[in-house]
């Protein structure tokens, strides 16, 4: 009974956009993962993703290299652009 009641409770509680992201990659708890996920979530950051953008796009489908890739191609981008307006 006991353990029947803390999954109802666990279900209940939303789950942080950092515990999604775990649940998400389907990795382990440890420093490396959460390093990881920090670089990952920063870099995204820099291109104008937000957290949840990638937890939508690897919840559709979207593997972990095509969305690094799409990553560096828009920082590719932004550099450019970037470089563009100062000259």
């Amino acid at each position: 009974m006991a353990g029947i009641s803390m999954v109802h409770m666990r279900n209940e509680r939303e789950q942080s956009p950092l515990e999604d992201c775990f649940a998400t990659l389907g990795e382990t708890h440890n420093e490396f993962v959460y390093g990881a996920i920090e670089r990952l979530v920063q870099a995204s950051a820099q291109v104008g993703f937000s957290v949840q953008d990638l937890i939508r796009m690897l919840k559709g489908g979207m593997s972990l290299e095509s969305l690094l890739d799409l990553i560096e191609i828009r920082m590719t981008a932004t550099c450019g652009h970037a470089q563009s307006l100062t000259a």
